[in-house]
């Protein structure tokens, strides 16, 4: 064997929630990797969400990155799982946390899902955004009847590959903040529309009003940071009650039950909360493609729309491309994924606004890991908003 593999004793077998087709979770034991690659790692799992993506994989929807050179499959079977909380417990090499400090067995952490290669166009040409041709994805991509098997955190230990991004998370931070904080760092769309507000009104300016389509955990946290950024008036949209008055909790001023509407009327509604405008930005985490169009109607000629509920291809929607777009002259911004230096800054602003928002609360339901099945359904239902594994 290698000089530079790492052996492992001990452990021989590894539980862990498998989806093993789509549509079916299943607990089982899988082997405890013999070895670790040169700057690979184990981490023993505390808490583990289900994502908006686990969901998609599990309705069949398991394409990503849809017509680029990054396009693949999420696959069959795997250990799902990148919204991780996790002690290091094995370590091959001198491995360092994100921003270049030592890691040691002990630590906290969590990571980013993406794993890039450091070498294609993309990972030489864009910082911060994972564009890389050959994307892997932690809790996506990796087989969980190949070696390594576990790397994904549905599992009482995870494997993190060489160049996996980890990062420490802050002694004072609690398990659920560490979880939860992928979900903050995908709010940095809101961030980027920022970027726009100089340039011929469009982007997301001070006191801009700002709807979110769908009130889950993403769309919850999309309220908070608007409140963060100086969003004016903040409308929150859902179908299920209990969700949009939690929407209140985080910053949302009105609230809309969209199963009460049509989208003639619901475009009204926006209206009239806006002179008759329209919203300066609306911001899509539903994940279902038939609210784009109506998302785009309820904008304001000149406002920008932040797509980001629809990160696996669920299929197509018809727009007029010039009512919805040209004559509009609508901003549309696409979110492909997260920027991977946003974790240290999610810590930071969570645990200041820790008082300002119920963070802990998104957290409804904790399941354990034998109890896979009952977890995914769970998660599809009206009262739940974040599913976790509890290990």
């Amino acid at each position: 064997m290698s000089a530079d593999i790492k052996t492992v004793s001990g452990i021989k077998k590894v539980g862990a929630a498998v989806m093993v087709a789509p549509g079916k979770l299943e607990y089982q034991e899988l082997p405890y990797p013999d070895h670790l690659e040169p700057g690979a790692m184990i981490v023993k799992m505390e808490m583990s969400g289900i994502c908006g993506t686990d969901k998609h994989a599990y309705k069949g929807e398991t394409t990503l990155y849809g017509g680029t050179e990054a396009e693949q499959d999420m696959v069959f079977p795997t250990v799902h799982g990148h919204e991780n909380s996790g002690i290091v417990v094995e370590m091959n090499g001198d491995n360092i946390e994100y921003s270049g400090q030592p890691l040691k067995v002990g630590d906290r952490v969590t990571n980013c899902p993406n794993v890039i290669c450091g070498e294609c166009w993309y990972c030489r040409s864009v910082h911060g955004y994972p564009y890389c041709s050959h994307h892997q994805g932690i809790g996506m991509t990796y087989y969980a009847d190949q070696f390594p098997y576990i790397v994904g955190g549905w599992s009482e230990y995870m494997y993190l590959p060489p160049k996996s991004w980890v990062y420490k998370v802050p002694d004072y931070i609690p398990v659920e903040y560490s979880c939860l904080s992928e979900l903050f760092v995908v709010t940095a769309i809101l961030d980027r529309a920022k970027e726009y507000a100089a340039y011929a009104g469009k982007g997301f300016h001070f006191g801009d009003t700002v709807v979110v389509q769908g009130a889950g955990p993403i769309g919850m946290l999309m309220v908070a940071k608007a409140r963060m950024l100086g969003a004016g008036k903040i409308i929150a949209l859902d179908n299920f009650p209990k969700k949009l008055e939690m929407a209140k909790d985080f910053g949302a001023d009105v609230t809309f039950n969209v199963g009460n509407l049509d989208d003639k009327q619901l475009v009204e509604a926006i209206r009239a909360e806006t002179e008759g405008h329209g919203a300066d930005v609306v911001v899509e985490t539903v994940g279902q493609p038939g609210v784009v169009r109506v998302g785009l109607e309820m904008l304001r000629r000149g406002g920008t729309y932040l797509e980001t509920g629809n990160f696996a291809d669920t299929g197509e929607v018809s727009i007029n491309v010039h009512r919805h777009i040209a004559a509009k002259n609508v901003l549309i911004y696409g979110n492909t994924n997260h920027p991977h230096d946003g974790y240290y800054a999610a810590f930071d602003m969570m645990w200041r606004n820790r008082d300002r928002f119920p963070f802990e609360k998104l957290i409804t339901h904790r399941f354990k890991l034998a109890q896979a099945q009952d977890a995914i359904e769970k998660s599809f239902e009206e009262d739940a908003l974040k599913v976790v594994f509890e290990m």
